[in-house]
């Protein structure tokens, strides 16, 4: 059955890449379309269907472009040329991303576009200029445990291509069956069906470390043949590390005698620099007998960055460091994990970079290094820099000394949080004034534009940060704010609404002149309501 739809009226996005800031807005319209259809609770895993098949989408678009350009501007024909061609478009890729292909696909009128019908059955349609097939769906099991349809519609007229439509099954609900509790016999059944299903070893030990018995399982996870010279392979490869942390170590030295979520990396015996990183846990028991289950992380041909040693340690180290991450990295990259990516995307969108700086203090610290702890002094007031810029759901991009650059995807949050940073200093400069301190005001830059959001650095060192003449230009509106006040471009006034946002009040429009910029540049300040007359 055809899914009912709706066309008098919908909302659509043309997509021409992944690097462009589309997911807010596609969210905000799927939440939309799930509420008409009384499926807000299915948002999460619906989100992310619309990501793989948006993913899929664009990216099958984006190889059937190259291959054109490369047989239309260089004469080579995509038959007998496959393996050649999928180089050229794997070393395009990672040259340039999707910058270069999606100028061409703008250019020529090639696009995904995504509509959420207003009306019937549908969640959403996804329309693209070439072939796709089911075999592509990577959560068509996820489809149908919703109770979800996926029709895939080829088409022949001026858009010619494919249209997927992902709809609700009005007749069909998802099992609504209570949980059953298990006893203990089931129960360990079901633990032994779970252990074979995934392959998990076993190893017993004596407390002075010699193998005891090995599990089948754990040779054939080692690629070794089930056989006593195996077990002896076994032992050896071994590291000494898990015997010093867990068989005689510190791990086993409480009254429990139990152990959780070691990790440990050996090699395979079918290929000399692949190796096997397994989770490991276990138990002493009475006897002084060390049982341990063993299960595979992961395979590696030592390039892998999973560590190995504890987990609960990895968590605390991860506890120290999380603070020295920025806040949009960490979000990004929680994201990137749900959705089954293993690298931050480079990104394309409209944001407003802000720029604050408290004036003279350098000056500041040079006569006033022996009275007071400068390091103090400095984190009272980022702290409540960083807490306004949070407040006013913006991102920390980064700290530089006594400076900080944040970031807004809503430009009157840009403002709302700068009022809110001029209001704090002026409570700390209050209090310092009272105890004869020297006064520590901020001056703040605002601007609002295009900027590419991307990983800048290299493998040992990445900063994943804004780039572009925005972040620049806002710089140079801060160097020329007042202390105490807050300066913006005229472009990041135009970009607020006058009548959602009246509260903000700005001051007249004037010229300045910055550095890098052949052209004056137009400013002006908001108006504090402490201030106005």
């Amino acid at each position: 059955m055809q899914p009912q739809i709706d066309n008098a009226a919908t909302q659509m996005l043309k997509i021409t890449s992944l690097e462009h800031s589309i997911w807010p807005g596609l969210h905000a319209d799927l939440e939309a379309s799930l509420k008409r259809l009384s499926l807000e609770h299915r948002s999460s895993p619906t989100m992310l269907i619309l990501h793989d098949l948006i993913d899929t989408a664009v990216r099958s678009m984006h190889r059937h472009v190259f291959m054109k350009l490369a047989e239309d501007d260089f004469g080579m024909m995509a038959e007998g040329n496959d393996a050649s061609l999928e180089e050229l478009y794997k070393a395009e890729v990672a040259e340039h991303g999707s910058q270069n292909i999606s100028r061409f696909c703008m250019q020529s009128g090639s696009q995904v576009s995504v509509s959420f019908p207003a009306g019937g059955d549908a969640i959403f349609s996804i329309q693209m200029p070439v072939n796709w097939n089911a075999e592509q769906c990577r959560t068509a099991k996820l489809i149908e445990a919703l109770g979800y349809q996926l029709t895939i519609t080829s088409t022949v007229d001026a858009t010619a291509g494919t249209l997927l439509t992902l709809s609700r099954q009005s007749n069909k609900q998802p099992s609504a069956n209570l949980a059953s509790l298990l006893d203990n016999k089931a129960n360990m059944q079901e633990v032994q069906r779970i252990g074979e299903k995934l392959g998990y070893g076993v190893i017993r030990f004596s407390s002075a470390g010699e193998v005891l018995a090995v599990s089948e399982q754990m040779l054939e996870s080692l690629k070794l043949p089930v056989n006593d010279a195996s077990v002896s392979a076994l032992t050896a490869a071994i590291p000494f590390n898990f015997y010093n942390d867990i068989i005689w170590g510190f791990a086993l030295s409480g009254k429990s005698g139990v152990f959780e979520n070691y990790r440990i990396r050996m090699h395979t015996a079918s290929a000399k620099n692949v190796t096997i990183l397994f989770n490991v846990s276990g138990y002493r028991d009475d006897q002084a007998i060390v049982h341990s289950l063993w299960q595979v992380v992961s395979l590696a041909d030592g390039s892998s960055s999973l560590s190995e040693g504890s987990i609960l340690s990895e968590a605390r180290v991860h506890k120290i460091t999380r603070n020295y991450v920025p806040q949009l990295v960490e979000e990004k990259a929680r994201s990137a994990v749900r959705l089954g990516k293993d690298k931050l995307m480079n990104e394309e969108c409209a944001i407003a970079v802000l720029f604050c700086d408290i004036v003279g203090f350098t000056s500041y610290v040079e006569s006033n290094a022996t009275s007071e702890s400068i390091i103090n002094t400095l984190n009272t007031i980022l702290v409540r820099v960083s807490s306004s810029v949070k407040r006013f759901n913006g991102s920390i991009d980064k700290f530089m000394g006594d400076s900080v650059m944040a970031i807004f995807r809503s430009p009157a949050n840009a403002i709302y949080a700068a009022l809110d940073m001029q209001n704090h200093s002026a409570d700390i400069n209050s209090l310092r004034s009272r105890s004869g301190q020297d006064m520590l005001r901020l001056r703040i830059g605002i601007h609002w534009g295009d900027v590419v959001i991307g990983n800048v650095g290299t493998a040992e060192r990445l900063d994943w940060t804004a780039i572009g003449d925005v972040v620049n230009t806002a710089s140079r509106i801060e160097k020329n704010c007042n202390p105490g006040s807050i300066l913006v471009s005229r472009a990041l006034r135009d970009a607020i609404p006058v009548s959602q946002h009246p509260d903000i009040e700005f001051g007249d429009v004037y010229q300045i002149m910055v550095k890098g910029k052949r052209e004056a540049l137009s400013v002006c300040h908001i108006v504090h309501p402490d201030n106005k007359q």
